[in-house]
């Protein structure tokens, strides 16, 4: 490929071309020719011609108006493939965080101002410890897509970390927050609203009771509550690679060297109900259970949190047996996967839990959730359902509820979530797209020659960096490079596509569409081309 030093006005002197070429040499000798070609089409792309071709792949390598940071030889560890290109992604990473901070002044503005009254200048800590690039300033979403204050529009992966998996404003949803809100958001009396969300929720999941909360979280400690009221025990066992939420009965870790915090400002006692042992491990979940001490397990019914990784065949069926038989209760946490399918995966893998939990304001952006329990939980619950007093101490009742839980306001939302939006035929659209997404990643990782799978669940894809999908924990981080993935969010974002985040994958929404999942399979091409040594 040639390019032209001149057009348009615009000049690439020779000599600053061969100085770039000279100081990428520098970094590492011999290099692949994945990194001339990196270098190759920045000079192309600082061009309008060439910015006005029509084919995306081109298009995309890299922005244009930057030239490329000085090159500082360090010390890096080593990827967790060989097939990547270190140096053409270090390259990259120095590039594409350089020109993402340059393009977006209006947002390093606000966090400036941010930071005057809130830690890290941003409401909630997750807005800037989830990124390594520095945070943006939204203003809009649509659909699919959103945009930030400095106008950029981005096609979103990450489905606001499932919380947005119904797309931005689903017009149901926005109507019936608008209506509910000029009649009165809370009165801590149950809407009529709550019965329909009820029953909807005990048809398509399977469980006939439910209780709201404010977040998964909120449901996960109600839930675990009322294990140890049901079964008069304390312990909780759960599996590596779990996140529950940010209670304190989920936080920790006891695996046989005694309790441990996992997070800083967790008390190391607090863990000392917990065992946490390997998913898809059932003579670990028989030994932890054998010694009578369990409550309850408490699972997703497919780890999410760090990349996919699926049960075995027939894991769950022996791990249910094994739970009934040591007298503990099954809570699925089906925050995430609720997603996947009509009635989450409890109701697609016929799964038979004394207690779900869900969250995520069921993918529609407005924070409320829920759990649903059998009948048996339920007269538990029952009993135990009065909220203390400050008039006494001690008493019978199961510690849940809270001020704006179940209020008219997210109950309305609920319930046109529910009835309008999550259909059959909605999800099965979704599951299309996510195989689309799943085999069109496959296609790119097989014509680069890279061994390296992408695992599909609705509209749920990922990258895994081996020939193997992952049984367990330890078996995904070897198949995951952090850095990599951070690169990849970056990279993508200079491209208009906001990628899931480093531990998860990219997800189809309800309102993407398959023009969508294309957009983002050609810039993950051009991400392999840039970053992978070919075959």
């Amino acid at each position: 490929m040639q390019h032209s030093a001149i057009r348009n006005g615009e000049t690439r002197s020779l000599a600053a071309a061969e100085a770039h070429i000279a100081r990428i040499k520098h970094f590492e000798e011999n290099r692949t020719a994945v990194c001339f070609q990196l270098f190759d089409e920045a000079l192309a792309l600082s061009d309008p011609y060439h910015q006005r071709r029509s084919s995306v792949k081109s298009r995309m390598l890299l922005p244009h108006s930057c030239d490329f940071p000085n090159v500082v030889r360090d010390k890096m560890a080593r990827m967790s493939t060989e097939r990547v290109d270190t140096a053409a992604l270090r390259l990259l990473r120095e590039y594409e965080d350089a020109e993402f901070v340059r393009r977006r002044p209006r947002s390093r503005e606000l966090l400036e101002r941010g930071r005057a009254s809130m830690p890290g200048g941003v409401p909630m800590s997750w807005m800037t410890g989830l990124y390594e690039h520095a945070t943006i300033f939204p203003v809009a979403g649509d659909g699919a897509y959103f945009e930030d204050v400095d106008g950029h529009r981005y096609l979103d992966m990450n489905q606001v970390d499932i919380a947005g998996f119904l797309g931005f404003a689903p017009a149901p949803v926005t109507k019936a927050l608008s209506t509910q809100a000029a009649r009165g958001s809370s009165f801590l009396l149950p809407p009529e609203d709550s019965i329909a969300v009820a029953e909807n929720l005990a048809e398509r999941v399977g469980l006939p009771f439910w209780q709201f909360t404010g977040a998964a979280s909120n449901s996960n400690a109600e839930a675990i509550r009322l294990a140890r009221v049901s079964t008069g025990r304390e312990r909780v066992l759960m599996f590596e690679g779990k996140y529950h939420g940010d209670v304190e009965d989920v936080l920790g870790r006891n695996d046989g060297d005694g309790p441990k915090a996992e997070v800083p400002g967790h008390a190391a006692h607090a863990a000392r109900g917990e065992v946490t042992i390997s998913f898809n491990d059932i003579t670990a979940l028989e030994a932890a259970l054998a010694g009578g001490d369990i409550a309850c397990v408490l699972s997703e019914p497919m780890l999410t949190n760090f990349n996919l990784i699926f049960p075995d065949e027939g894991f769950w069926t022996q791990a249910q047996a094994a739970i009934r038989s040591a007298g503990a209760l099954l809570i699925i946490d089906e925050a995430h996967t609720h997603s996947f399918a009509y009635g989450g995966l409890t109701k697609a893998w016929q799964l038979s839990p004394d207690v779900v939990t869900l969250g995520k304001g069921l993918g529609s952006g407005v924070p409320f959730a829920a759990y649903g329990m059998t009948q048996k939980q339920a007269r538990v619950l029952e009993r135990h359902s009065k909220p203390p007093s400050p008039l006494e101490s001690g008493g019978l009742a199961i510690v849940t509820g809270g001020t704006t839980y179940a209020s008219a306001l997210v109950l309305a939302a609920a319930r046109a979530t529910l009835e309008q939006c999550l259909t059959p035929e909605g999800y099965a659209r979704i599951d299309a797209l996510g195989r689309r997404l799943a085999e069109g990643l496959e296609a790119i990782f097989a014509d680069r020659g890279l061994a390296w799978r992408a695992p599909q669940i609705g509209g749920r894809s990922g990258w895994v960096l081996a020939a193997e999908l992952p049984r367990n924990t330890e078996e995904s981080a070897a198949a995951m490079d952090i850095f990599f993935s951070n690169t990849r969010r970056v990279f993508m974002a200079n491209r208009g596509i906001w990628e899931a985040l480093d531990t998860a994958g990219p997800a189809c929404s309800f309102a993407h569409n398959e023009a969508d999942v294309d957009l983002y399979l050609e810039v993950a091409e051009a991400f392999v081309e840039v970053t992978t040594i070919p075959a």
